[in-house]
C-alpha cells in the first residue's frame, strides 16, 4: 500500500504585503513642509517689498473725502515703517473724528476707519450756530449734513477749539441723552435752556409749551411727561398749556392759559 503523506502547507499571509503596498508618509510631510516654507518665504517677500499707494475711508459722513485726504500720511512706504499712532493723532485732531484706526488691506493700501462725534444739539449763541457733541465739544455746522437735534440756549459758542466743561453743560448733555432714548421726548422737544435757578428747561415743538425739568432724575421725569402727553395732552390739548413743571415727586404742576 503507497504510503500517503500529508502536506499540511500554511496559509500565506498578505499582512507583509500589505505593509510594503502602503505608501510612505515621509514624502507627503516633507513635500508639505515645502510648500509651507514656500509660502513663508513668498508671504516675507511680499511683506518687505509692499508699499502703501493708496489711502480708503469708512465710516466718515460729516468728514468728507477729501478734507481727510488731506492729512500728511507718507505714500509709497512700507507699512512696517510707518508710524500708525502719529498717523492717527493727525486724523484725530479733525473736529468731528473722535477716533481714527488704521489696518492694511492685503493689497497694500490702507484702510482708514473713522468713528465720528455725533451731535446731541445745536447751540445758539446771538448769531453764532454750532453743533455740540455729549463731550462738550463744539463742532462746526456743515453744508449738506444737517442733523435733527434740539436747539440748545445757554452757552457760548466760542471759542471753537474748546470743550464745554461746566457742570452745567454736563447736566444738560445727560439731559439730551435721555431725550433721545425716549421716541416722544425726542418727537416734542424742540429747544432746550440752561438756567442756574430752574436747571435744565425744554420748549415743546408745538405751541412753544414751557416744560421745567429741573437738574437730575432726567429718565423718571421724561417717562412722566410721556405718559402726560399720552393721557392729558391728547385729550386737553397742548394749546391750552402755559408750562408744565415736572420737578416735583409725584405730582406734575401746569399752568393753563
Amino acid at each position: 500500500m503507497a504510503e500517503q503523506e500529508s502536506h499540511n502547507e500554511e496559509p500565506k499571509t498578505t499582512e507583509g504585503a500589505a505593509v510594503k503596498s502602503r505608501k510612505n508618509p515621509l514624502p507627503w510631510v516633507a513635500g508639505a513642509i515645502l510648500v509651507l516654507g514656500l509660502a513663508i518665504v513668498g508671504g516675507l517677500y511680499w511683506s518687505s517689498t509692499m508699499t502703501v499707494k493708496q489711502l480708503q475711508f469708512e465710516g466718515n459722513h460729516f468728514v468728507s473725502s477729501t478734507d481727510l485726504q488731506k492729512v500728511d500720511v507718507p505714500m509709497g512706504m512700507n507699512p512696517d515703517s510707518m508710524d500708525f499712532r502719529k498717523i492717527m493723532n493727525r486724523f484725530n485732531s479733525i473736529a468731528y473724528v473722535r477716533q481714527a484706526k488704521i489696518s492694511v488691506e492685503p493689497n497694500g493700501n490702507l484702510l482708514i476707519h473713522i468713528t465720528e462725534r455725533q451731535p446731541i444739539a445745536m447751540l445758539v449763541d446771538g448769531n453764532h450756530k454750532i453743533y455740540v457733541d455729549a463731550d462738550g465739544v463744539r463742532l462746526p455746522l456743515k453744508l449738506g449734513s444737517s442733523v435733527d437735534v434740539p436747539i440748545l440756549y445757554g452757552f457760548s459758542a466760542k471759542p471753537m477749539g474748546d470743550t464745554l466743561k461746566s457742570k452745567g453743560f454736563k447736566t444738560v448733555a445727560n439731559f439730551l441723552t435721555e431725550v433721545n432714548k425716549n421716541p416722544v421726548s425726542d418727537a416734542t422737544i424742540s429747544e432746550v435752556a440752561w438756567t442756574k435757578d430752574e436747571g435744565v428747561i425744554a420748549v415743546t415743538n408745538q405751541n412753544g409749551v414751557k416744560l421745567i425739568i429741573g437738574k437730575g432724575g432726567f429718565a423718571k421725569r421724561l417717562r412722566n411727561w410721556e405718559a402726560f402727553y399720552g393721557q392729558v395732552i391728547k385729550q386737553k390739548g397742548i394749546e391750552k398749556m402755559r408750562s408744565i413743571d415736572l420737578r416735583f415727586e409725584g405730582q406734575i404742576v401746569t399752568r393753563e392759559k
